[in-house]
Order: C-alpha cells, then sequence, then structure tokens
C-alpha cells in the first residue's frame, strides 16, 4: 500500500505528466511530438528496453525479476480534433487545473489514463509489488482504425492479458461493443432537374431506403445494448450541383456491433431490406458493403483492414477477471459502450483483455473535455494494485 508521503509526491508527478501530455496537440496521423514525450517520462520513471515500432507506438518495459503473468497496458495517444476553439471554457491545450479538474482534448481520452498508468505501474516496481513482467504501450490511431496499431505491440510480446486503458470510471470493464463503418449506395440515372421523369433521382430512392432502414429493429444483448445502426453522412453525386437529378447517393452508417456479429450478421439485414425494395420497384437499385480502412501512421508506415473492430466480452469467472478484482478491492464489473482497442488483442486475437481507467466515457469527445482529479488519483492506485495481482 502507497504511504501518504509517496502518495502525495505521486500524485503531483501524474498531474505534471498529464499536464505536459494535454498541452501537446496530438491528432491521428500526428502523435510523433507527444510519443517522444512520453518516452521521455518512461526513461524518467525507469521503464526499460523501451521500443519503438514501425507505427510509431512507443512500448516500456518493467519486470519483477520473479515468475508471474506477462501484461500488458495500453492507452492510445491520438486525439479527435478540437473544433471551435473559442466555444471551450479553457483552451483546449492549456492542460488547466481548475475545479478539482484537469481541462483540455485528451485529458479523458486518454492522456489522463496513460499519466496515471506510467506513473502507478513504475511505483509498483520500485516498491517490489510487481509481480511478473509489465509492458506499457503508448499506441497511435485508435481513434481512426481500432486495434489496428495495436496488432504488432500484441504479436511482439505476447502478452497473457491485455489492460485497455480507457475510461471506466475505475471500474473493471469485461466487455466492450465493437464497430462497423457501412457505405450504402443508392444508383439511379442523371437528367436535367426540369425533366425528372427522364431520370431516376438517387437522392430520394436514397431517403425511402433511409426511413427503411430505421424501421430495423436492432438485435440486443443483456450487457452490452443494442447493436444501434445510426446514420451519420448521406452524400448526392454531382456535389454540389445545379439543376442536375443525382444518378449517385451514398449514406454512411455506424452500427455498434454485439459479441460474436461479423461481415454477415451485419450487412444481412440491410442487404434484405434493399432486396425488397428492388422486388417492388426495378428503378430501385442499391448496395450496401463494409468500408475499408487505410491510416497512414506518422512514422509513414500504412495500416489497412476493413473498419469493423469486434465486440468482445470476458466471463466473470475468468482467473484474470477474479485478480483484477481482488487487486481492486472488489471493483464493480462494467463494460464499454464505444470501441477500443481491445477489439484486436480479445476480439481478433483471443488474449484476454479488460479495461480499467479513469473519467467517464461521455466526457470523451466533447467540448470542454475534462477528467476529474479524484478519478484521475483513484487510477493511479489502482494501476499500481493491479501491478501486484496474480496470474
Amino acid at each position: 500500500m502507497l504511504k501518504p508521503q509517496q502518495l502525495s509526491e505521486l500524485r503531483e508527478q501524474v498531474l505534471d505528466i498529464a499536464q505536459s501530455l494535454v498541452r501537446v496537440k496530438s491528432y491521428s496521423g500526428d502523435e510523433g511530438a507527444v510519443i517522444e514525450i512520453i518516452t521521455g517520462w518512461m526513461n524518467t520513471l525507469g521503464y526499460e528496453d523501451m521500443r519503438l515500432d514501425e507505427c510509431g507506438n512507443v512500448i516500456g518495459k518493467l519486470a519483477s525479476g520473479q515468475p508471474g503473468p506477462v501484461v500488458l497496458y495500453d492507452a492510445h495517444v491520438d486525439t479527435v480534433p478540437a473544433l471551435d476553439e473559442s466555444e471551450w471554457t479553457y483552451p483546449p491545450f492549456s492542460g488547466e487545473i481548475a475545479d478539482d479538474r484537469i481541462w483540455g482534448r485528451g485529458s479523458t481520452d486518454m492522456k489522463g489514463p496513460l499519466a496515471a498508468a506510467l506513473v502507478g505501474l513504475a511505483a509498483a516496481k520500485i516498491d517490489g509489488t510487481l509481480n511478473g513482467t509489465v509492458f506499457l504501450s503508448a499506441s497511435v490511431g485508435e481513434e481512426h482504425i481500432e486495434g489496428v496499431a495495436l496488432e504488432p505491440v500484441v504479436k511482439h510480446y505476447s502478452p497473457d492479458l491485455v489492460v485497455i486503458c480507457e475510461p471506466t470510471a475505475n471500474r473493471l470493464a469485461t466487455a466492450q461493443r465493437g464497430r462497423a463503418e457501412i457505405e450504402v449506395l443508392v444508383h439511379g440515372k442523371s437528367a436535367h432537374a426540369s425533366n425528372p421523369d427522364v431520370g431516376v433521382n438517387a437522392f430520394r430512392n436514397m431517403s425511402r431506403l433511409l426511413v427503411e432502414l430505421d424501421k430495423l429493429e436492432p438485435p440486443t444483448d443483456a450487457q452490452l445494448g443494442a447493436g444501434i445502426l445510426e446514420p451519420t453522412t448521406v452524400i448526392s453525386s454531382p456535389y454540389p450541383n445545379v439543376s442536375v437529378v443525382p444518378f449517385l447517393c451514398s449514406a454512411r452508417y455506424d452500427r455498434r456491433l454485439l459479441v460474436s456479429e461479423g461481415t454477415d450478421e451485419v450487412l444481412a439485414p440491410i442487404q434484405a431490406v434493399i432486396d425488397r425494395m428492388s422486388a417492388e420497384d426495378p428503378q430501385f437499385k442499391a448496395t450496401a458493403n463494409i468500408l475499408p480502412g487505410k491510416f497512414t501512421c506518422y512514422t509513414g508506415h500504412v495500416l489497412e483492414q476493413e473498419t469493423l473492430a469486434p465486440a468482445w466480452r470476458m466471463e466473470i469467472d475468468h482467473h484474470f477477471v477474479k485478480a483484477a478484482q481482488g487487486a481492486l478491492h472488489d471493483a464493480e464489473l462494467s463494460h464499454y459502450s464505444f470501441c477500443t482497442n481491445g477489439s484486436y488483442s480479445l476480439g481478433r486475437a483471443g488474449i484476454p483483455t479488460l479495461g480499467y481507467g479513469p473519467g467517464y466515457e461521455y466526457h470523451a469527445h466533447i467540448v470542454d473535455e475534462y477528467l476529474e482529479l479524484a478519478q484521475l488519483f483513484g487510477a493511479l492506485e489502482g494501476y499500481y494494485a493491479l501491478a501486484g495481482m496474480e496470474g
């Protein structure tokens, strides 16, 4: 257990690190500057065998020298943009401390959690309470293409357990919804807008399709909730245009996945609607597919994978769940509603995965993003405790 004076010093260090990270803009594909700062902190904190991989992830090691589990902790360092900075109470890259919170883009998602993990895990090594071997990955590109940049890390280190440091309000997440990006294309026939009858208006047919897709009943899971299908973008072609009946219209959907759902389960209900509408109207033509994903890392390395990140779940009687709960003094079990890098570690690679981190999901990606200091300091102690869990 951390002593009061030691805990006070560690809290100050966590704040210093969190502020230093929030103050650096690190949008997806431009994380090099913040990775350099994290590398410096890892050196200061005593991490060993630091490695910068082809994606630009930096990974540090802490080893007890005794047998035990190999645990990989992962925190992504990229953030979504801070749009319209004039709307923020504090500048989004200030790292301001006010009202018992640290403010700024990435404070919750997820530079604050990374700072707590950096310090908490290192303190366990110094105190001799670390069990087995720990690797901490500061990873890139998660906001753009979840899980893909973590793949080379997992393959290189072959961990027994992965801990995702995304915010859980310091509860223990044992499951996560996945995510797919779907493109629906409606094909029409171009014509002058003054003579629409000689064409087929793809935009109008898309409007009909949107209404029908809204009627689909989403699958549900007792723990994860609904596998929602939400339209996010609609664009007609040509765009912009004057006096032209659109010959093509595209819509993008965000589909939240439940455990064991893949491409077939995602597309089949949409295709059934398209088939029905095509049978009713020979001029209605549409297709649906999972969008390909491509991300260029700041190192220049290119990652490609379809934009389908699987859901995952750990059984609550799994020995790592019980071990983590014991270390965290019977922490409440929870799950993620959003998508994380766990979509690779457990969703694709089948490696036991848990989530633990400070802050709340609904504070991610918002104007005036902040992280409560009580959450941040609680996670510091939580990571310290997790480092000593039995495997």
